[in-house]
This record gives structure tokens, sequence and C-alpha cells, in this order.
């Protein structure tokens, strides 16, 4: 079953759902986008009847845990859900994992008074409920406090009409310690008997120590043999605390040397946006199929076909300095010719937020990806000429 939002849906996604005719619920203003004889759309009460026989239940956007809370409100995918997007409620669960990690979540008309004195830098802040790396800033002295917490009101302030409530709040903020390390995201689910399923395990490059940016991510053999036993250990942890069941997660680790820490946990869902197809270009993983049918991949069969290439995706978005309302076009094409080896450019919708395109491509190393982390994306847009009266 799947709650399929408008946002924007993974080609990869809809054909799993043509073939193996799974429940989909439709949310958002689709129109006649996704009108299709082949997908098994369903009426909300009827799909939500049928969640009642323990089917597995996913989401392509964390709007979908919006509209589960209302017509499940007393199921487990809910209220482990609507946990698991606390991320001040996640780190009391996992304190006793991780008793010397230092957090705290104040409300957001206070952090302004808060004592400087108090905080152990570096730090970083965050919206307690939030999505993507919306308003998430890295504060390395004292020195950066108040520019970070001006920066962070004026993201939120930004994506109050872009997202719901309940995927990004804007009422309190958590504060905990930077994590020092190499960070990893992973796709995976818990199957029916609580045992952690890993999907897909990429690799996150970063421009600076300041960057909190979603641009290239990346897996390889040496990425997932570096932390996939890690991850595995970390979901088995979890479970210990949470008691998860037929239950897909998205989350990101930071490791350096034996130490081990959790980011966050993303309930219901895969990688945002698609990105999570990355695993199907890079080691033909379908991601779908194995955790619609309960299946887990043969890591050591896969690990030994793929070859040494690097496999990326590239998130470009509209910057930060441009109004949406001034861009008049986006050159695709040209900002495809900025990669070597293309194999999928997706068009995004921008117009909904900054999102312009997924492009996902091979490189022989990482040397292509640290020259596209400074990529200027300004020259691919096209601005409105103003016109004064």
């Amino acid at each position: 079953m799947i709650i399929l939002n408008e946002s924007i849906v993974s080609p990869i996604l809809l054909k799993v759902l043509e073939e193996k005719q799974i429940p989909v619920l439709e949310q958002g203003q689709w129109g006649d986008t996704l009108t299709s004889e082949k997908l098994n759309i369903q009426k909300d009460t009827e799909f939500f009847k049928s969640m009642e026989m323990d089917k597995r239940i996913l989401t392509n956007s964390e709007n979908g845990i919006i509209l589960l809370g209302h017509y499940q409100p007393n199921s487990n995918e809910y209220i482990w859900s609507k946990l698991l997007k606390d991320k001040s409620q996640v780190r009391n669960l996992t304190k006793s994992l991780y008793p010397d990690f230092y957090f705290q979540d104040i409300d957001l008309s206070i952090i302004s008074d808060l004592d400087k004195n108090q905080i152990p830098f570096p730090v970083v802040i965050k919206p307690n409920i939030g999505y993507s790396s919306v308003g998430v800033h890295k504060v390395k002295n004292e020195q950066d406090w108040d520019i970070a917490v001006n920066q962070l009101k004026a993201d939120l302030l930004h994506s109050d009409g872009l997202y719901d409530s309940e995927v990004i709040g804007s009422q309190t903020v958590l504060i905990e310690e930077w994590i020092q390390g190499e960070e990893y995201a992973i796709d995976g689910y818990y199957n029916q008997d609580g045992e952690p399923v890993i999907l897909n395990v990429f690799k996150r490059l970063f421009r600076d120590d300041y960057d909190t940016s979603d641009r290239i991510y990346y897996t390889s053999k040496l990425a997932i043999n570096e932390i996939y036993h890690d991850a595995l250990k970390f979901m088995r942890n979890i479970q210990t605390v949470l008691p998860l069941r037929n239950y897909p997660v998205h989350f990101e680790i930071r490791k350096k040397g034996n130490r081990v820490i959790p980011i966050e946990i993303n309930p219901l869902r895969f990688a945002g946006a698609g990105t999570t197809d990355l695993g199907y270009h890079a080691y033909g993983m379908n991601m779908y199929e194995h955790y619609f049918s309960g299946t887990k991949p043969d890591w050591n069969r896969i690990l030994e076909e793929m070859d040494d290439h690097i496999y990326s995706f590239f998130f470009a978005e509209v910057p930060l300095e441009i109004n949406l309302e001034d861009v008049a076009r986006i050159d695709h094409e040209g900002l495809r010719h900025e990669f070597e080896h293309v194999l999928e450019y997706r068009q995004l919708p921008f117009p909904n937020d900054r999102s312009m395109a997924i492009i996902f491509y091979r490189s022989e190393d990482l040397n292509k990806n640290l020259r596209l982390l400074h990529l200027d994306l300004i020259p691919y847009l096209t601005i409105k000429h103003l016109v004064f009266n």
C-alpha cells in the first residue's frame, strides 16, 4: 500500500505499483496527471480499511503521515511515525544507547535569549520537526550563533507556505552536538518479524564544514563496505527501544572511528524526491519491490558484481539568492552537459519549491563530484525582465 503525493513521483516506483497492483491512495491536487487504468487507485475509506489487514504501507512524501493520522490515529504506523518525526523525542528514546550525546530543545520564541555560555559549541540547530535540510545550521562558535539563529528563523518563515506543520514545525528547535565524521544515508525497513533489512547505502558530500545542502550523495563498493555492518547494528539497536514491524525508514548516521551516531530517522519513506532510485542505477536494487514483497537483497552477490565506478545523484535547486517568481526558464540541456555519464535526468516541477532536477550519473572517481559541489547553477536560469510602468 502507498499514500502517493503528487509532488515528485519516481517512474521506477510507478512501474512497480502498476505491475504489482499495489493499492494507491492519491494525496494532493492530482487532476488528470495520474489517471491510469493500470494503477490500483482506491478511495480513502477502502484504502484504510485494507490497511487494517496488516499490509505494508509506504509514502513518497511525509505529507502522507498527516493523512494516516486522520484516518488511523491509533495505528502503530502513525504512532511510530509521529514519534520519529519529533527529533527531540527520538533523542530521548535513544538516550540509553547514546548516553554521552548532548541535546536540548527550546521554544523558537526564546532561542535568541538563550545564554550562549551554556552552549557546548560546536552545535547544530534545526527544527524539531523537519524535512530534508530545511532550517539546519551548523554553529561552530559563539560568534556564529546569532547569524545561524536569524537564518533559521528566515528558513522557517520561507517554508511556512511550502510544507505542512507536521512536516516542518516552527515552534521548537533542537540544539545538539555537532556530530563529527563521515555521513551516510540508509534506506531500509523492518520486516514482519522486526528484523532489519538494508536496501540502499549512500554517502554524503559537503562543500565545507558549514554546508548542509543535499546536493550530492553517492554510492560505491567502498562506501557500502564502510558502513553496512554499522548501519545494520544501528537498526537492531533501534529495534530494542521501538518495536518496528513492516515499517520503512530512511535514516542518516555519522561515523568517526568506532563511534556511530544517528542524525535522524525519517519515517515511512525512503530517500526523498525519488533519490532512493540511485540504488537502482548503481546496483540494480529495486527497493520498492523488496519492501512490498517483504524480501531482502543479497548484498554479498551485489558487491561481487559491482564495478569500481562512483554512482551519484545531484539534487539541483534554485539558489536561495534567486526569487522563484523571477525564474522564467531553466536550461536543462545545458545543465545536463555538466555531467559525463548521465544515467537519468529528471526534470522537477520547481515552481512548488526550489527543486529543479535530479541527475543520476556515473564517474570514474570522486574528482568530478568535488567539482560539481561548487557548480554555480545561476547561469542555467533565465531571469524574467522587470517591467516598470
